[in-house]
This record gives structure tokens, sequence and C-alpha cells, in this order.
């Protein structure tokens, strides 16, 4: 194999001298260029990497440098006798030689002017990605590139599609979260055009899709290209109608089956559900209420309660919401919203006690909540059945009166509500003659019993 590439690399170079009289410097160097570019197409072809082991290895410094000279200025062309030599004799001198080769080739390539050479210098830059994991290692992120290119230039054949597809996916298998954004998105555009060709099922590119997606998840918000990304990787599987719920429920609940207790496994089912807008399935719920076994704390039982709230199962809502409260790490604020969530929760649930008690939790934590001073309003008028007669039960529009009108001092923005519900309650008081045979009149102190449990004082309707 040397003596084939020495001679053809001499003749080569004879052959320029040769015409030098006939031919300007620019076509010298094509020529000369497109018979050494056999001379790495061909090692590639026979699967016998074959390298020089004679006197030039000592050269290899100042090679390097003479080829890089040409390559910073961009001139491709006269960078590459020198750095076709460094290629086949300095194998591990520089892995920028590989760096360099790549961006070469690509420029090679797509100046091709037929494709027979076109197809010789693919082969060569895949031998070149080859070479570089040989000497230097790095096989996730090479096979990222190479998988890359080869989806560029050769992704129209299919064969060539399902070997960049199978390059791509080991590359994510080894790289994880360090996967380039790239990759992920030419790893599903290869798997949605095999797809389309018949080449596997819908199961393969659901499994596809969510292992991409836990990826991405993973690394939300930490770069545009990252963000930009996911939105065109969502495009082009929604586009392409992949990701039914049915679909979806169809390739992981078998999986779920086999292995309930796997976290990153309900982690992919949550993030893919919830891309796919199947995030009222049941198999979901059944999920993310796994997860939460799996990894309880407060800001996933939020999520959960907030779940079960669009589901209007307002049991497990208030038994999320409880968990969440109670949860180590949250912010006042925070916390008092979920209290007033949770008050929300238990008035709908008919629990109006519960509900005056949540909501009293929510304005300890933030004295400006406004509307936590509404709802608990709300849940005295609710509550009101429970304290005897009819004045009694009208007494609970006093105290209601007392704290919308605290709901307008905490948030001005709830003036025109507050009025309106002022209004209402003045309507219900009890009328002056009842007051009157009760041996009350406007203005004397009152407590309202019950959950209610207030002072307040008498008014009469006018």
């Amino acid at each position: 194999m040397n003596d084939f590439k020495n001679t053809l690399f001499t003749f080569a170079l004879n052959f320029c001298n040769s015409v030098l009289f006939q031919l300007s410097m620019k076509k010298i160097i094509l020529i000369a260029w497109v018979f050494l570019l056999m001379l790495p197409a061909y090692s590639q072809r026979s699967k016998v990497p074959v390298y020089s082991t004679n006197d030039e290895n000592t050269n290899c410094g100042p090679l390097v440098s003479s080829y890089r000279t040409f390559f910073k200025l961009k001139r491709y062309s006269d960078a590459y006798p020198t750095w076709i030599k460094v290629f086949n004799n300095c194998p591990d001198s520089s892995e920028m030689m590989y760096v360099d080769g790549a961006v070469m080739y690509r420029s090679f390539i797509e100046s091709a002017s037929d494709e027979q050479t076109r197809e010789g210098l693919i082969d060569t830059l895949m031998l070149i990605y080859d070479r570089r994991m040989e000497f230097y290692g790095g096989e996730g992120n090479i096979l990222g590139r190479k998988g890359i290119d080869l989806l560029t230039y050769e992704g129209s054949d299919i064969e060539q599609l399902e070997k960049a597809y199978s390059i791509l996916h080991r590359s994510i298998e080894l790289e994880g979260i360090a996967s380039r954004e790239t990759v992920l998105l030419g790893f599903i555009s290869a798997g949605v055009q095999l797809y389309s060709k018949d080449r596997f099922d819908n199961n393969q590119l659901i499994g596809d899709y969510s292992l991409v997606m836990g990826i991405l998840n993973q690394l939300e918000g930490s770069s545009l290209r990252v963000d930009r990304a996911r939105t065109t990787i969502e495009k082009i599987v929604r586009d392409n109608d992949i990701l039914s719920c049915q679909a979806l429920d169809s390739y992981f609940i078998p999986r779920f089956e086999e292995n309930p207790y796997n976290k990153n496994f309900l982690d992919r089912v949550i993030s893919t559900y919830n891309s796919a807008g199947c995030d009222r399935s049941e198999f979901y719920l059944t999920a993310i209420e796994r997860y939460y076994e799996l990894e309880p704390g407060p800001e996933s039982a939020h999520d959960l309660a907030i779940r079960f709230i669009s589901r209007d199962d307002l049991q497990k809502a208030s038994y999320f919401l409880k968990e969440a409260v109670k949860g180590d790490g949250i912010d006042s604020d925070t916390r008092a919203v979920w209290y007033y969530e949770l008050a929300l929760v238990s008035k709908a649930s008919e629990s109006y006690c519960e509900a005056i008690d949540f909501a009293r939790e929510a304005i300890l934590l933030d004295k400006e909540l406004g509307k936590a001073y509404i709802l608990l309003g709300d849940a005295f008028i609710a509550a009101r059945e429970e304290l005897g007669d009819d004045v009694q039960r009208r007494a609970a529009y006093w105290a209601a009166a007392d704290i919308y009108a605290r709901a307008n001092l905490a948030d001005p923005s709830l003036g025109e509500e507050v009025r309106q519900k002022l209004s209402d309650c003045a309507l219900q008081y009890p009328s002056q003659e009842d007051i009157f045979f009760l041996d009350m009149k406007d203005g004397d102190p009152y407590l309202v019993e019950g959950c209610i449990n207030v002072n307040t004082t008498v008014r009469s309707r006018k």
C-alpha cells in the first residue's frame, strides 16, 4: 500500500510539472488535488488504515506549520498537498490537523464538479473522523460531527440515512446532556425521515423523541441554542403528527409496567406528555404520582395539585396542596399563594371551615395578598348556615364586610370588586326591627361564632 501511495503521489507531482508551461497555477493545484485526494479515499475503501513510518515523520512539525499557513488564509487547495502528507505520515502529530481536514473536505465536497469525485471526498471525510477517534479518542463528540456530515451530504440515500441515524444515536448515548444541539436535531430529523419511509414504526420515533426531550429538559434555559433546538424539534414532530396521546400510551404504558420505579424513565414520560399536550392522560397522572412517591417535594406536590385541579379532582388536589404547604425551603410569598389555592379548593369542596383556616394562613404569610381577604370573606358567608337563627346567620355578612374592606386596603386594584361585595353584604344585613327585638343597636360589638369566630359590629339594613 505504501509503494502504491508513494508512486501515485510522485506521479501527480511530475504531471503537474510537465504541464506548468500550459496551465495557470490555479489549474495545476486543482489537478494535483484530484490525484492526491485518491490516496486517503483508497485507504477508506480498502478498510486497511496504513501509516507511513519513513523519515518524513521527523518533519511533522514543519509540515503542520506549512499547511496551516495556507489554511488560515482559507487557501485550502494550497494547504492540501502538505496537509495530506501530515495526514498519512504523521497521524498522531496534531488533533487540530483532523479538525482542519474536516473543514477543507467540507469545502471540497460543496464545490465538487461531479458525483464520483463528491463520493470519494465524502468517504475521505468519514475516514478523517475515524482516524481522529483512533488517535485522540472523544468518540461521542466526534461521532456526532461525523453523523451530521453524513446526514448533510448523503441524507437522500436511504442506506446512508440509516447509517447517519445510528451514528448520531450512539453519539447521544455516549454524550448524554453534553450532546450538541445540532446532533439532537439531526438525530430526530433522520428518525422522522426513516419513519416516513417505513423503515421503523412509531414506537421507535417516540422513544427517540423522549430521549432527546429528556436531555433538553435538563438543559432548559441554559442557552438560546437549546431553546431553539427544543422548539424546532417539537415543531418537526408535531408537523408530522407523530405524538398522539394514544400513541404515547401505547409506547409508555408497557414499559412502565416492566419497570414502574425508574425515575429517569418517569421523567421522560412526564416531559414527553407535557410537550405533546397530553397532560390530561390518565397514565400521565399515574406517572407523576409515582414520581412524587420516589422524590417527594413541595414543588412537585404543588404541580400535582394543579394537575388535579384542572381535572376537577378536588380531593387529590387538596391532599397534594397540603403536602406542598408544609414542605421546607419555600419562601413566605409562595407559601401564602399555595395556602390561598388550598382555601379555594376547600371552599369548592364545601369545606368552608377549612377554607377559612387556610385563607387566614395565607394572610398571615402575606398581608398584601388582597385576593386572600376576598376569599376569606366569601368563606365567612358560605359558612353562615352553621350559625343558628336568621339574625345570627346574617351576622356573617358583618364579618365578611370587615374583611372585604381590608382587601381594598391590601390591594387597591380590587376596589371595584370590593365595592360590589360590600353593596351585596349591606342588602343582607338584618332589619332595624330584627336587631331591636334582640336588644341590639347599630354599632354594638358582636361575636360571630362557629368557625368564623370573629368580633364585629352590629349593622342594620337601610
